[in-house]
């Protein structure tokens, strides 16, 4: 089932909607009908109480990113009740440079990806699972924040992945193939169901059924089989390597399974359920993982990977978080 898309769901919390204000207004002007907002918002006593508490923190962190690294610096003020703030300290110069990383990445993340949303066919939100009937009778499953455009050019069905993860049970049609379309190159079908992730320049391509033929934009070629997965870049393909279907094939019904994977790449993938930036700092990012994760719960599977691997966080909201050992 999928988990609602809260694009346009309201913050919800009073120490949220401080820390989303405190993100907004960094380095920015507000524009004018924001800054009405705000003020109408601010206007309430324990809107401004919580405002000004949670704003003296960060001020604080911006200051600390000016002092030498030798410097002493006080510890961090006890976490209250009503803030989300320090589970357990990080050092503040190391953790300055990776909030204020978070907070303008999660500046960004508050608006759409809208160029490529209006080239899509299909698309989903942050957090949304989608199954659509292509035209041709095929079926694919978007991950959250995917894109998805469907054509059928030179005989062929063209289905080009413009982002994120897609599952596809290809509908039977020998006269005309059946391709996924990235920007390093293309995965055609020579069978049913296989999933393609866009992931940074470095596609991943897992078979489920049958096989597909993958065919970089760089003119490298391969056959991947069922049961085995491998990426590509636009120059090159991996070696493929026997991958497990029940895990590969997870997400779609909201669970991740991990088997020796680095932490860094397991935040990113269940900190991608929910609005905001999440990250790993330091050689955290190099621990390795296994496990079985809600991803329709992201809170509570950061939550249980931090008991396991004894981590740190530093938080603003649970939209902000920075983690480390």
């Amino acid at each position: 089932m999928a988990i609602e898309d809260d694009a346009e769901a309201p913050i919800g919390t009073v120490e949220e909607q401080a820390a989303d204000w405190i993100v907004r207004q960094d380095g920015t002007a507000l524009p004018p009908a924001a800054q009405a907002d705000f003020s109408a918002w601010i206007a309430v006593p324990e809107h401004r109480r919580e405002y000004d508490r949670q704003n003296a923190v960060w001020q604080r962190y911006r200051r600390m990113a000016t002092l030498p690294v030798t410097a002493q610096t006080a510890p961090l003020p006890p976490r209250t009740s009503r803030w989300r703030g320090v589970r357990r300290a990080l050092r503040p110069r190391a953790a300055l440079p990776a909030i204020a990383a978070a907070l303008a990445l999660a500046l960004l993340g508050f608006a759409e990806d809208w160029p490529t949303r209006l080239r899509a066919d299909y698309a989903t939100g942050i957090g949304e699972r989608r199954s659509v009937a292509l035209p041709d009778g095929s079926i694919a499953i978007l991950a959250g924040g995917s894109a998805l455009a469907f054509e059928r050019s030179g005989g062929a069905r063209i289905a080009t992945l413009l982002g994120g993860t897609a599952q596809f049970t290809v509908a039977p049609d020998p006269r005309h193939p059946f391709r996924v379309e990235t920007a390093e190159g293309s995965v055609t079908a020579l069978g049913t169901v296989f999933s393609v992730r866009e992931a940074r320049g470095n596609p991943e391509v897992a078979v489920i059924e049958h096989s597909v033929a993958i065919r970089t934009s760089g003119g490298a070629s391969a056959v991947v089989h069922e049961g085995e997965s491998t990426t590509f870049t636009a120059q090159a393909i991996a070696r493929p390597a026997r991958s497990d279907v029940l895990a590969a094939t997870a997400w779609t019904r909201g669970k991740l399974i991990v088997f020796d994977r680095p932490l860094g790449e397991v935040v990113a993938i269940i900190g991608g359920q929910r609005r905001g930036y999440w990250t790993v700092r330091g050689d955290a990012g190099r621990l390795r993982v296994n496990g079985v994760y809600d991803l329709d719960h992201p809170l509570e599977a950061l939550a249980a990977l931090e008991k396991t691997l004894d981590l740190r966080s530093v938080r603003i909201s649970d939209r902000f978080i920075v983690i480390s050992r």
